[in-house]
C-alpha cells in the first residue's frame, strides 16, 4: 500500500513516529492542485477536497495494512479526515497513493493557501 503524506506525519514533523519502519519512497507531488491550509493551532495542515489552490509537496510511503489502520486512527478517519486515493507524481513516475482529507473544512482565504507544510 502507498501513502503521501503532507503534513504532521512528513519526516521532522510531529507524528512521523509512527512512519519510522515504513520505506520511504521519496518525495512527492500531487498530479492536480488542491487547498491546503494550517489549523489555528499552527502544528497541523488540512487539504481540502476542492479545485484549486497548489499542487501540494509531501512524502510517499509504502505501508502495511495495519500501519493503515493505524493511520486511520490517527487522523480519525473517517469522522474528521477521510482516506482518499489520489495521483501523486514521484521521480518521474505517477503513482496512486492514499491520503488524507478533511471532512469538514473551515473557511478559509486564498491568503491562507500554502504549497507544502
Amino acid at each position: 500500500m502507498i501513502v503521501f503524506v503532507y503534513g504532521s506525519l512528513k519526516r521532522g514533523k510531529r507524528l512521523h513516529s509512527y512512519l519510522k519502519n515504513a520505506k520511504f519512497l521519496g518525495e512527492g507531488v500531487t498530479c492536480r492542485p488542491y487547498p491546503l491550509i494550517v489549523s489555528k493551532s499552527g502544528w497541523y495542515p488540512y487539504l481540502i477536497e476542492k479545485n484549486g489552490g497548489y499542487k501540494i509537496k509531501g512524502e510517499v510511503y509504502k505501508i502495511t495494512p495495519k500501519l493503515l489502520k493505524i493511520l486511520d486512527k490517527i487522523e480519525e478517519a473517517p469522522n474528521y479526515y477521510y482516506r482518499k486515493k489520489i495521483c501523486v507524481k514521484i521521480k518521474g513516475k505517477t503513482v496512486k497513493a492514499w491520503t488524507y482529507f478533511v471532512r469538514k473544512p473551515p473557511k478559509f482565504t486564498k491568503k491562507e493557501l500554502i504549497k507544502e507544510f
